[in-house]
């Protein structure tokens, strides 16, 4: 039975996991916990100010997942896990083979990949001919060296 694993050259880095660039959902998150992006509402009972807060319509309390919601000052501490996790994901990319490649080296190595593909099914099609022609021509002599 194959491997799941795909055969990687050895000089070549193994690509990094995808979550090493998942960052949108970690900076939602953050951003749905602030107190600036939900509805606080007061209102006066018995001379006594009560306020409560509401999450806002459009923010799924499931998202915050217990968190507590954040004061904007809080947000510089909050904010460095994320600044570790985009560090992370730039040294990733550097570590790739030829980012420093510009798009029209790589399209120019493309081309010339795709003609030595082309030259290689060439001579690929001219050896099964060769392979075909000679096949038939054991096949002969074998029917007579029979018959």
């Amino acid at each position: 039975m194959p491997s799941a694993v795909p055969f990687t050259h050895p000089d070549v880095p193994p690509f990094p996991p995808p979550s090493t660039f998942s960052l949108l959902p970690d900076i939602y998150i953050l951003l749905a916990r602030l107190h600036l992006l939900h509805q606080t509402s007061q209102s006066q009972t018995n001379g006594h100010s009560q306020q409560s807060t509401q999450p806002h319509p459009q923010i799924n309390p499931a998202i915050l997942n217990g968190a507590p919601l954040l004061d904007p000052k809080d947000l510089p501490g909050q904010i460095y896990p994320l600044k570790q996790k985009l560090a992370k994901a730039r040294a990733a990319v550097e570590e790739l083979p030829d980012v420093d490649r510009t798009v029209e080296e790589q399209e120019d190595e493309i081309r010339r990949l795709e003609s030595r593909v082309r030259g290689l099914k060439t001579r690929l099609a001219s050896l099964g001919e060769i392979a075909r022609e000679k096949g038939d021509v054991e096949m002969r002599e074998a029917g007579e060296q029979g018959g």
